[in-house]
């Protein structure tokens, strides 16, 4: 299936990634699915699901794979770069939608799922017309190997992803025959396929 985006490079620059590294307490680590500092000039851009996919978007999820620094490393908390729309004005107020996440293992067994309204996590309940970085605290979930974050953006909100870039980033689909597929797009300017990498990070203890 093609997907086809337009790049919105300079909305995505005005979020301060302040992922996840000064608030936490010394022993944590962290694990992030991009690498160097996204301050830095990057071509950024914010999407759903639904807008590369259409309805069928709706039951798929953004994901990334992480590898844990140890065995039964305890996942904390995950961090992801998003945008819900709202811009300051009346008309841009989002309506509450139910978003999902999920931790699973190396083989895409079901480790932890949460939902919830995205209000809590946006930059609307954080006074801001800009991205931020949504944080879910989790319950003591241990990891061991290679694990994946699956979000499930619901058309609620856009999440951040770095174009042209290659990571361990993908589409899943619970539902699907086969249930990942590497994360990329078509670019409108040039008809051309690129891949993509979420941004998203994982702490734990």
């Amino acid at each position: 299936m093609r997907r086809t985006v337009l790049v919105l490079t300079s909305l995505c620059l005005i979020v301060v990634m302040g992922l996840s590294i000064a608030a936490e307490p010394p022993k944590s680590e962290v694990l992030n699915s991009f690498k160097g500092n996204l301050s830095e000039n990057r071509n950024l851009d914010l999407l759903t699901m639904a807008q590369l996919f259409g309805l069928n978007g709706l039951n798929l999820g953004e994901t990334v794979k992480l590898k844990a620094p140890k065995p039964n490393w305890t996942l904390r908390g995950i961090e992801i770069a998003g945008y819900d729309g709202f811009n300051g004005s009346r008309e841009s107020l989002p309506s509450p939608e139910i978003i999902a996440l999920e931790i699973r293992d190396k083989d895409l067994n079901l480790l932890y799922k949460y939902a919830d309204s995205q209000l809590p996590y946006s930059n609307l309940w954080r006074n801001s017309t800009g991205p931020v970085v949504m944080r879910f605290e989790l319950p003591p979930t241990r990891v061991t190997d290679e694990f994946y974050i699956v979000f499930y953006d619901r058309n609620a909100v856009q999440v951040m992803a770095e174009l042209n870039s290659t990571g361990d980033s993908y589409f899943f689909n619970p539902y699907g025959k086969t249930k990942l597929e590497p994360a990329e797009v078509v670019q409108i300017k040039d008809n051309k396929t690129i891949p993509i990498n979420w941004i998203m990070t994982a702490v734990g203890i």
